[in-house]
């Protein structure tokens, strides 16, 4: 992420206020724009084509047709994105660029070959008794999508940031306009314009991969090997997504909340609606969070591991570290206090927003609880952020288990309570993984001198 510290550092140098807001949108728009360019535009789109649409539902299914093409291909592909982005951060700090390349080409082979096997088997229960088209274009979509999770998790080695929010806003509103034209057709051509857009956006982030790191080698297998990369980030992938898609599963297949759009495919709009709302009011927090990440953080981690490794003085690794640490708090504290915030004056206007939105007042208190959740699952984020920084892979898949196991048990036990009751099953599973991991955070920085030379040693 160093080109990203570098182009903030820029903005931060000039002092004021509108250099600091500058900096805040910029890191808003690296943090969360290629999924807020794709929620928007997906909706937005469909939503004003309602009318042109062939038939009223095509609009409903649409938009849950893609929501299932985006939760299953993260879950599928989420244990490798860990995996190979630590993997590529060894061959970066070795500075051995011409093997990025292969082995990229190779993962994405893998994961999208892996997502095709998945969804094709998926198929059969989500379309069944449905034409054969409909299984093939879900399960080439997933399969896209995954190499575009994989391409994306490499990217954040690249400097060209301007050409990846290009890319994404270009791809998704040619997914925009091509759903105008295809509304008005046989409901499988919606599914093609967005399998197109997807290839068309995964294609653009090859072509920048290709070009920025050349090589000789075209295919390689080496980021399997076991003594190449670490297997228990495959763990932590995995369970970090069954972790944010569980409650939304449950609610979607329990026939009391939810009910089917399209063949098997099902939703929940009593809680659909709440928790999209709820993750856009995290715009904020996300923005700061990454700021304060890769401005801060990220300079005093580098100046005291450059310290460690050049054997620096002990007064210096003590102050360095100390100054480190203090980021650490900070991003977390400041992230925090941003959303909490912005979660008051939401709580204080939500009527409005409700209102304006034209959507039943009855989903504010799930909204609350909702909104309350996930501003603890960006603390998780943060604390999530940290610990992959120092390489705790144990914490991680702790704590990524404890999201998932709770965030299953809880939500099904509310289920049971009534509704009263639902939404506190994801708060819940999402606070207990905080508190764990903020012990093991807390843990490791008070030993990280010991630690760390243990680990060199």
């Amino acid at each position: 992420m160093a080109g990203i510290s570098i182009q903030l550092n820029k903005i931060l140098k000039k002092s004021g206020l509108t250099n600091l807001l500058a900096a805040t949108a910029y890191s808003a728009v690296l943090s969360s724009g290629n999924w807020i360019i794709a929620v928007v535009s997906i909706f937005v789109s469909s939503t004003l084509s309602y009318k042109f649409a062939k038939t009223p539902d095509t609009t409903i299914i649409y938009q849950i047709y893609i929501t299932y093409t985006l939760a299953i291909s993260l879950i599928v592909s989420g244990p490798l994105q860990l995996m190979f982005t630590r993997y590529i951060a060894d061959k970066f700090f070795k500075k051995r660029f011409d093997e990025i390349l292969p082995n990229y080409l190779g993962a994405v082979v893998s994961v999208m070959g892996c997502s095709f096997v998945v969804s094709v088997i998926l198929s059969f229960y989500f379309f069944k008794s449905l034409p054969c088209y409909y299984h093939l274009i879900f399960s080439c979509t997933i399969s896209t999508l995954s190499g575009v999770w994989i391409t994306n998790a490499l990217l954040s080695g690249l400097k060209s940031y301007k050409y990846i929010l290009f890319s994404f806003a270009f791809s998704y509103l040619f997914i925009g306009i091509s759903f105008f034209f295809t509304s008005k057709l046989e409901l499988i051509w919606t599914f093609v314009s967005f399998y197109a857009g997807q290839i068309v956006l995964l294609c653009l982030l090859m072509i920048r991969v290709i070009l920025d790191y050349p090589s000789k080698k075209l295919f390689s297998l080496e980021f399997w090997y076991k003594r190449k990369s670490y297997y228990s980030l495959l763990l932590s992938g995995l369970f970090y997504n069954i972790g944010i898609w569980a409650d939304k599963f449950i609610f979607w297949f329990n026939p009391v909340t939810g009910k089917p759009v399209f063949g098997n495919l099902r939703a929940s709009v009593m809680y659909d609606i709440p928790i999209i709302l709820a993750y856009i009011c995290l715009i904020p927090g996300i923005a700061v969070f990454f700021l304060k990440l890769e401005v801060e953080f990220a300079s005093s981690y580098d100046n005291y591991y450059s310290a460690v490794r050049s054997w620096g003085k002990l007064e210096d690794l003590y102050r360095l570290a100390n100054k480190m640490i203090d980021n650490a708090r900070t991003t977390l504290y400041d992230t925090l206090r941003v959303q909490g915030i912005g979660g008051v004056l939401i709580f204080f206007f939500e009527e409005k927003i409700f209102k304006f939105f034209n959507l039943p007042s009855i989903y504010i208190p799930l909204f609350n609880i909702l909104l309350v959740g996930a501003i603890l699952q960006l603390a998780f984020m943060v604390i999530f952020a940290i610990l992959s920084y120092f390489d705790r892979r144990r914490d991680l898949a702790i704590i990524s288990f404890i999201f998932a196991l709770g965030n299953l048990i809880f939500t099904m036990i509310t289920q049971l309570l009534g509704p009263y009751y639902y939404g506190y099953g994801f708060a819940l599973s999402v606070l207990i993984a905080v508190l764990v991991g903020m012990l093991c955070l807390r843990r490791f920085l008070n030993e990280v001198h010991y630690r760390t030379f243990v680990f060199i040693s």
